[in-house]
């Protein structure tokens, strides 16, 4: 067995995780699941679910953080494993996108089951695999991995499914098929067709893929505008800076975390008087550097404030990038904070989950500054992005700006040039 009760109960949560995960890429390393899916068997589905799988299944989802719950999770991994077939879809259909911790073992759990069935000689079905392949309903990263097995076991099923799934709520399906009719462009000598290049574009999420079929739009005459595409805040008001004594301005509270729209002034860092100011940017994935904008500083907190209008109720995520600690708010709720510093730059580092209301919103993020005096730890920058919970465009979303002493509204993600007229809404 991959993993004893005592041994699970000694290890702490990131090692029992990382063993799990190494269990899976063993599995999947040595080819398992072709000759585990090479025949369809539609009777898999009737099998009735045994009370100790359920109950297994619910120990995996509690495991959390820290190594909580994990000398339960060893255990009901363990109950799934021997289970087997039975368990298979029932762990699959049980898959969230909430739970990532879970949704590990859980995928361990399967890599297993797939394994035992290949060595006793036994199939999963084909038929209720490409059911659950195309069922939107179910965890998007369940649904890529149940199509790795399908077509690993059925390679044809690529022609059929991935036709399907351009605007799959599951990122890696909706890459997959990006590239599939790229390459069908491709061989149908049709690679520089600037309508087909357009229409794959507005599906694509990935930011590689999002550059590369915009190149290849501008070489086909065309213009693809990546800053709308991603909903970047292109336009946004700052207060700034505010003094971090002891690098704790995370954990302090400031005026605007409690009043967002308080004009001022205030007394900000060396109690300097501050106020609200505005500052646009060009750059094509809204970066603003802060080093530029607010000076270079240490120990110290800047706000960004942007004013979205939304038209009804509208589901959304906010989404942020920076080297340095953050805190998202809207309408003056918290909704995520992480803080780390000078970790990197990934894109949507990020993620707040929201609802924009009917009307303006008021979205604000503060970033923090440290004290460290590496060389590295010296950029000082944020882009803030609003979409959908695919990472694409709320065509509905504009922004409301202040320019030339003008409220005005232009397209969520519209940049201007210095000296351009903005557009009226």
């Amino acid at each position: 067995m991959p993993m004893n009760g005592p041994l699970a109960i000694c290890l702490s949560a990131g090692m029992a995780l990382g063993l799990a995960v190494v269990i899976g890429r063993k599995f999947v390393e040595q080819g398992a699941y072709p000759a585990a899916l090479a025949q369809q068997n539609p009777t898999a589905s009737s099998v009735p679910v045994d009370r100790s799988v359920e109950t297994a299944i619910a120990q995996l989802q509690q495991v959390g953080r820290e190594g909580q719950g994990n000398a339960a999770a060893a255990q009901a991994w363990q109950t799934l494993v021997a289970a087997g077939r039975a368990a298979f879809f029932p762990a699959l259909r049980a898959v969230r996108e909430d739970q990532p911790i879970a949704a590990n073992w859980l995928r361990t759990a399967l890599d297993a089951i797939v394994e035992k069935e290949q060595a006793a000689g036994r199939t999963l079905p084909l038929a209720e695999l490409e059911a659950f392949v195309t069922d939107r309903r179910q965890a998007p990263r369940a649904r890529f991995w149940a199509y790795e097995w399908l077509v690993q076991a059925q390679p044809s099923a690529r022609d059929r499914m991935l036709p399907l799934c351009l605007d799959d709520p599951s990122l890696e399906l909706r890459r997959l098929a990006i590239a599939y009719e790229l390459d069908r462009l491709e061989r149908s000598g049709r690679a520089d067709s600037r309508a087909e290049l357009e229409r794959l574009f507005g599906f694509a999420r990935d930011r590689d893929q999002v550059d590369a079929l915009a190149q290849r739009i501008s070489q086909a005459g065309g213009q693809a505008d990546v800053t709308r595409h991603f909903g970047f805040c292109t336009h946004l008001e700052w207060l700034g800076p505010w003094d971090a004594p002891g690098s704790q301005g995370y954990s302090l509270a400031y005026p605007p975390e409690k009043e967002p729209l308080a004009a001022g002034p205030f007394r900000g860092k060396d109690q300097r008087e501050i106020q609200w100011q505005t500052a646009e940017t060009t750059d094509r994935y809204g970066l603003f550097d802060l080093n530029k904008l607010v000076g270079k500083h240490k120990d110290a907190v800047v706000f960004m404030r942007a004013v979205l209008r939304a038209p009804q109720p509208t589901p959304c995520q906010i989404r942020v990038t920076s080297p340095t600690a953050v805190k998202i708010f809207l309408n003056g709720e918290f909704l995520f904070g992480r803080e780390e510093y000078h970790h990197g730059t990934n894109f949507d580092a990020h993620i707040a989950p929201a609802t924009l209301r009917a009307g303006d919103n008021i979205v604000l993020i503060k970033v923090c500054q440290n004290n460290q005096q590496e060389s590295w730890a010296q950029a000082w920058q944020v882009q803030v992005r609003i979409c959908d919970a695919t990472g694409g465009p709320i065509p509905a979303l504009q922004q409301v700006i202040r320019q030339q002493n003008q409220m005005r509204t232009i397209p969520l993600g519209a940049r201007c040039e210095k000296d351009s007229p903005l557009p009226e809404k």
